[in-house]
């Protein structure tokens, strides 16, 4: 395959135990810094990070921190309220190169919003991404179908509305990753892989996950899918470590799932 000009990097959420517990959360430039060690060029930093708590100054700070260290900085944020796009968009707009901003239409209700709802909100939050510069890059989450956010963004151009594209999580839809491709990687402008394994009995089944390259997911043919749009694609990394209840042990165990992510992903990029 030996796709060299692919960028690697992962998201927030990869230093998911890390970050979970406000009052324990390392400050922003450790991960920063923990992400440009673990060999990754990319960091998306998402609402799990708090970035919004951030002063000016400190902001202004770890973007000098980025670039000084070649890790490339995206933003992305989980919201239906215009007001809180607002302000993503604003401190997203501040990111040196920044073009999109990663959004996952839910609220902290969590219950899937109406057909009518994502229009009225996609109608008025593009016109505010227009107004920043910046792309809305929805991605395929737990509670909107890819089969309706694809139908939610036809009348916009792609310019305006592109997807985040995920591997794993339309499985809570019952879309597989071949379905997810197909719905969404028409506007893809970056992607989210993660990988998963299904356990099950007679009486049911569970997902659960997996580094990358280790379990159900067909690397290979997202690759394919993937080069076959862009020739230098943005992939970030993700996944799903079960928790242990013991903090640093799952800390740790984040940090390893990464690491073997990133050589995982690296190896299929070489291979033949």
């Amino acid at each position: 395959m030996s796709h060299t000009r692919t960028t690697i990097g992962t998201t927030s959420y990869g230093f998911r135990y890390l970050l979970l517990d406000e009052r324990r959360a390392p400050p922003l430039s450790a991960v920063v810094r923990q992400t440009r060690d673990v060999g990754l060029q990319a960091l998306q930093i998402c609402e799990n990070a708090r970035p919004l708590t951030m002063g000016v100054a400190e902001w202004r700070d770890l973007l000098q921190l980025a670039g000084d260290i070649g890790l490339a900085l995206h933003m992305g944020c989980m919201t239906l309220d215009l007001d809180t796009l607002a302000r993503y968009l604003e401190r997203a707009a501040t990111i040196p190169g920044a073009s999109a901003l990663r959004l996952v239409m839910e609220d902290e209700v969590g219950e899937r919003p109406s057909a009518d709802r994502i229009a009225r909100f996609l109608d008025d939050a593009t016109l505010r991404a227009r107004d920043a510069g910046l792309t809305l890059v929805l991605e395929n989450h737990f509670h909107i179908p890819c089969r309706v956010l694809a139908e939610a963004v036809r009348g916009y151009p792609e310019s305006a509305v592109a997807f985040c594209l995920d591997s794993a999580n339309s499985l809570r839809n019952w879309e597989s990753a071949d379905q997810v491709f197909d719905l969404l990687d028409p506007r893809a402008a970056f992607y989210h892989l993660k990988d998963y394994r299904v356990r099950g009995s007679n009486v049911g089944f569970e997902v659960g996950g997996a580094p990358l390259g280790e379990g159900a997911l067909d690397l290979r043919a997202c690759l394919q899918r993937i080069h076959a749009r862009h020739a230098a694609p943005l992939i970030f990394l993700e996944n799903w470590v079960p928790a242990t209840g013991d903090w640093t042990a799952d800390v740790a165990a984040d940090a390893a799932w990464l690491a073997r992510s990133r050589a995982n992903l690296e190896r299929a990029l070489m291979s033949p």
